[in-house]
């Protein structure tokens, strides 16, 4: 846990707000939309820091490339962008906890010189972005988005439980058919949110 009490995204959403003159609406749903992708993706990538504080911190770094003019849209689309910020974000963390780890053991030029990450490690990093932003979007549309508590169901036990199409046809009384219908309904949906993602 970070000895920095927590910024609320409710601040930082004010802040976004203050800095870009954007709509409050707009950064509330972007915040809604990235925090539970950007939290799984740092589960998954960093073990030693709060997910919290990593999410906090990648936040307020955006704040200040977009209060500083930095972003350009012209060079990079955001998602890109983004997924930058949050990848050289755990990559500062690692530095920064090297140069503590070796503080005692190497002298001050060891610890100047670059870390690099192998290309293979960029890619799985890619990847492990890209699964972290579908898991936040498919439990976005099972939990926020408007449906039948049954659809939820349904789709949770034949795609995420992967039980057979039988069973579940018995379990909900509904035709196979309907099952078929209920996850391509929410498939699409999960893939509306991941385009949004994409914007």
């Amino acid at each position: 846990m970070s000895f920095f009490p927590p910024t609320s995204l409710t601040l930082l959403q004010k802040l976004a707000v203050e800095v870009t003159g954007g709509n409050e609406a707009s950064w509330v749903r972007f915040f809604n939309l990235y925090t539970p992708a950007i939290r799984r993706f740092v589960e998954w990538n960093d073990h030693v820091h709060d997910p919290d504080d990593v999410v906090q911190e990648v936040y307020l770094k955006l704040v200040e490339i977009i209060r500083s003019g930095k972003y350009d849209a012209d060079k990079a689309r955001f998602r890109t962008f983004l997924s930058l910020l949050i990848r050289r974000q755990l990559i500062t963390l690692y530095r920064q906890d090297q140069a503590r780890h070796a503080a005692g053991r190497c002298s001050i030029d060891d610890l100047t010189e670059e870390l690099a990450v192998p290309s293979e490690q960029r890619d799985q990093i890619d990847l492990s972005w890209a699964k972290a932003k579908h898991e936040a979007a498919v439990e976005h549309v099972l939990t926020k988005v408007a449906m039948k508590q049954q659809s939820r169901e349904i789709y949770r036990a034949y795609v995420l439980e992967n039980r057979p199409i039988e069973e579940i046809s018995k379990a909900f009384g509904v035709t196979p058919e309907i099952i078929y219908k209920v996850k391509n309904r929410v498939n699409k949906m999960i893939e509306a949110v991941e385009m949004e993602y994409a914007e």
